[in-house]
């Protein structure tokens, strides 16, 4: 958990710090990458995030008055909204996730030998199988095929 923990506050920096968004925020914009028709219902975030549903649409609002994110009418249920990336959200995705990806690398992938990454992937994968959610899984999935670990 410290190690987590650490790991973590250093991404956070790096993304404050490279970019106008925080890692928070990096990580819905991963999340709806993901999703498919690359948009999801509001109350699933909430869901994947952890969040409340109120907590979710405040940060909803914030994503969409900076114009990242878009709300989209469902077209079989009027009750429902989808939340889905702009154009200027993807752009910020592909830029975010560069400092992240590199980050990864940097903090955790060049600490590890091939087989230490490959074992680290594989228990991230375990782990995140008996978790509600695919960001987790897809991003330890990605950064895994993406930024493969140099031998130390």
């Amino acid at each position: 958990m410290i190690a987590f923990t650490r790991i973590n506050a250093v991404l956070a920096t790096e993304m404050d710090d490279e970019t106008e968004i925080s890692l928070d925020w990096y990580s819905i914009l991963l999340m709806l990458s993901q999703a498919d028709g690359g948009a999801m219902r509001a109350s699933d975030m909430a869901d994947q995030v952890g969040l409340s549903r109120s907590a979710t649409t405040r940060l909803v609002d914030r994503l969409e008055d900076r114009g990242l994110v878009e709300r989209r009418a469902c077209g079989t249920d009027r009750r429902g909204t989808f939340v889905g990336l702009t154009s200027d959200g993807e752009e910020m995705f592909i830029r975010a996730g560069r400092v992240h990806l590199r980050g990864i690398d940097e903090h955790v992938g060049s600490r590890l030998t091939v087989a230490e990454a490959r074992q680290l992937t594989s228990l991230l994968s375990k782990l995140a199988e008996g978790v509600d959610g695919t960001a987790l899984s897809m991003l330890s999935e990605k950064t895994a095929t993406d930024q493969p670990a140099q031998p130390r």
